[in-house]
């Protein structure tokens, strides 16, 4: 890259003065030209017309699709399910040396994700180790599925009648992968000697294996396991399988052994077989803090590349996390190289455990949520970059939901459909995200808009009686009234009303209402996906001192008809005539001008 060095910096060359160097200010904005969040694009990118920070430097941007990315960097379309990269093009210019440079960088713009809902599989109690679900419109608040009823029995899989810590993997190849601890807590926290592994089409019906290390690995230390606690999996897109394709679930786990060879809990992996029935191969080392650690979960987040995995510090407390840059190393056969480590990241001075990190469905956001296990309740965190957690709320744990430790995933509205048909659950109402329209094809793939705009359902209550959907009021004075629209877990609400309301609440209460409160309550709605919708709600007031006047208004066809005459005026030379019909030159006095 040219740079230029300060007069200084060269008579420094061969002194021992230090070495200072300068970057013009022309490379310096060069060097500047790359907007943030490239990796994987959720929302329209800022793009500069002047790089004003280094001097007056105009740029010009140029995308190499803009059925995707529009040169203005404005998202036009995106795949279903799957990122679409584009080359978006800087020329960056200096008018007064003359200079110009182009730069080009990869823009992953992130796929639409086609899901409406978040289950939750978890086991309620240590005298319950079963399988129970829980649905979700949000990511923090569920309801139990199944009338509160269990939905995988561990005495019909597992070796010693007890399923602990559930967790579900999506797979690309369209299985769903569940891995459970198998034991019994009665007979101790050392007790159990391997896991199940599960598989399904449909999260309802379920194949399953166990895995018992004692019969598996007879022979070798891994046979002398006191425990093999809280399995979990990640899809190793990478590996290969012997076909030539690519793709495997990776199961890691912790491991203690009575014999001194795993002296404290530790994570190890291996890879599931092709038909999710067995491990592959011995237990390979993943991670250890050089303390017990335990229930380890990974994720890859797009943006910064890297894989995050969370982790229990047992004995010690808290919930810390390391990251990688591959998942293994030496082709599958040794774990990664872990670095990083942070401090505690539990918004909470409450024992914790079971620490589960999903993505909030189309948005950068993720959740870290933890069983706060003696204080009855969940704990849920938020995170746009998987460094700095912030506390959103504790789930109370009580009745038919007492989670402990699971995992939460999104689902589509089909597959929850499907669910509750299984196992009902009549008091959950599912909100359904729609797939936005088609707008063309790449690739013999369907591209769709940006995002897909939520219907507003106008939900209005007078007083302290029941809620009704309605658009047009009419109440007496001193009426209080709510407007409460839905979807009731909203991401962003916008209202502007009659003298000067304005809100950013999704609920209001309008108290002792007069006639200069009547009049339409325009509310907008941002969803998850950045779309906005709107609805207006008419309210009229019966009050005489100030009877509602309907605002005027002009029709879409009137408005287009007023502009086409207003374009004829401006385009077309007027015509006058006298009172009697006679053409006139000019505009005398008397006259009557006609649009032809």
């Amino acid at each position: 890259m040219k740079k230029f060095f300060s007069l200084v910096a060269l008579l420094a060359l061969g002194t021992q003065a230090q070495d200072i160097v300068e970057i013009a200010p022309f490379w310096a904005a060069y060097d500047a030209l790359e907007p943030e969040g490239i990796n994987d694009l959720y929302n329209d990118l800022n793009l500069p017309d002047t790089m004003k920070k280094f001097g007056q430097f105009p740029v010009t941007w140029e995308s190499s699709d803009t059925l995707f990315l529009g040169h203005d960097g404005k998202i036009n379309g995106r795949f279903v399910g799957e990122n679409k990269e584009v080359i978006l093009t800087a020329t960056i210019s200096d008018p007064v040396d003359n200079q110009v440079k182009s730069k080009t960088m990869k823009v992953s713009i992130h796929g639409f994700e086609p899901y409406s809902n978040y289950l939750f599989a978890y086991f309620p109690a240590n005298n319950n180790e079963n399988i129970y679900y829980a649905l979700s419109n949000d990511g923090y608040n569920f309801t139990p599925m199944n009338n509160g009823k269990r939905v995988v029995g561990a005495d019909t899989v597992s070796i010693k009648k007890g399923l602990r810590d559930p967790h579900v993997l999506r797979a690309p190849n369209g299985w769903f992968y569940m891995v459970n601890t198998d034991m019994k807590s009665a007979e101790g926290w050392s007790s159990n000697r391997g896991m199940v592994l599960m598989k399904s089409r449909d999260l309802i019906n379920w194949k399953h294996a166990t895995v018992h290390f004692p019969d598996k690995y007879k022979g070798k230390n891994f046979a002398n396991v006191t425990r093999v606690w809280a399995p979990e999996t990640f899809w190793d897109e990478n590996y290969e399988n012997k076909d030539g394709s690519k793709g495997r679930p990776l199961v890691y786990y912790s491991l203690l052994t009575d014999d001194g060879t795993i002296p404290y809990d530790q994570v190890f992996f291996n890879y599931a077989n092709e038909d999710f029935t067995d491990l592959e191969g011995d237990p390979v080392h993943f991670f250890d803090r050089g303390k017990s650690t335990i229930d380890m979960d990974i994720v890859y987040n797009p943006v910064d590349r890297l894989y995050h995995g969370f982790y229990k510090n047992e004995g010690d407390g808290g919930i810390c996390k390391v990251q990688a840059q591959a998942l293994t190393s030496a082709k599958g056969t040794k774990g990664p190289t872990w670095y990083n480590r942070t401090s505690a990241l539990q918004q909470t001075t409450e024992a914790v455990e079971g620490a589960g990190v999903f993505k909030l469905i189309n948005q950068n956001s993720w959740v870290l949520m933890y069983d706060c296990y003696n204080n009855g309740h969940y704990q849920f965190t938020s995170s746009s970059d998987l460094k700095t957690f912030k506390f959103v709320q504790n789930t109370e744990t009580k009745g038919a939901f007492t989670p402990r430790h699971g995992t939460v995933l999104p689902i589509t509205a089909q597959e929850t459909a499907a669910l509750m048909k299984a196992f009902p659950t009549p008091d959950f109402e599912p909100k359904v995200i729609e797939i936005p329209d088609s707008i063309g094809v790449c690739d013999g793939k369907k591209v769709v808009g940006p995002c897909s705009a939520t219907k507003i359902v106008p939900y209005v209550k007078v007083g302290d009686g029941s809620w009704s959907e309605s658009t047009d009021l009419k109440v007496a004075k001193g009426t209080t009234l709510t407007l409460g629209p839905h979807p009731w877990d909203g991401k962003i609400w916008s209202w502007e009303g009659p003298a000067g309301f304005k809100s950013t609440t999704r609920e209001n209460t309008l108290k002792n209402l007069d006639g200069t409160k009547s009049g339409y309550y325009t509310v907008t709605y941002t969803n998850e996906t950045g779309c906005k919708s709107q609805a207006k709600i008419k309210i009229v007031v019966d009050d005489p001192a100030h009877p509602y006047v309907e605002p005027p208004t002009v029709s879409i066809s009137d408005r287009r008809m007023h502009e086409s005459r207003k374009d004829l005026r401006l385009n077309r030379t007027p015509v006058y005539f006298d009172l009697l019909g006679n053409r006139l030159p000019g505009k005398p006095r008397n006259s009557v001008y006609v649009e032809r």
